[in-house]
Formats: C-alpha cells, sequence, structure tokens
C-alpha cells in the first residue's frame, strides 16, 4: 500500500465586517455523509439562539446549545 505523504496547505482569511460572513451569522459544516461536523456560533448570540438555528441543532440531535462544549461533532 502506498502512502502520500504530500503537504496540505490551508490558507485562512480573517472575516471582517464587509464579508459574506457577518457578526451575527451561524455556520454549519456537513459533511458528505450528511453528519454535522463542525459550526459557528456568535458567542453573544448563545444565550438566545434563533428558532430556527435551535430546529437545525435539533435535527442533529443537539438539545442544548450549551453542551456543545463537551460534544465531539465529527
Amino acid at each position: 500500500m502506498s502512502i502520500n505523504n504530500a503537504a496540505i496547505t490551508v490558507e485562512i482569511e480573517e472575516i471582517d465586517e464587509n464579508d459574506e460572513c457577518g457578526r451575527d451569522d451561524f455556520g454549519f459544516i456537513i459533511g458528505p455523509d450528511g453528519e454535522l461536523k463542525s459550526l459557528m456560533i456568535p458567542e453573544h448570540l448563545m444565550d438566545d439562539p434563533p428558532e430556527e438555528v435551535l430546529a437545525i441543532l435539533e435535527m442533529f440531535g443537539i438539545d442544548d446549545i450549551h453542551d456543545l462544549g463537551n460534544r465531539l461533532l465529527h
């Protein structure tokens, strides 16, 4: 079996208010298998997230947004 040890370069850009992703936006990364891999939650909205966001999290079995710190998503 051959293993490719090629290096992968990842470019990280800082998000500012002019980008598509704003300060109040939530982000969900869903893998090709339909599982939630990662999410982005604005810290200032953790105490009162929109009902639509809570519904999305519930679809992935997440009932308490504050319990995410103890959960491995992928």
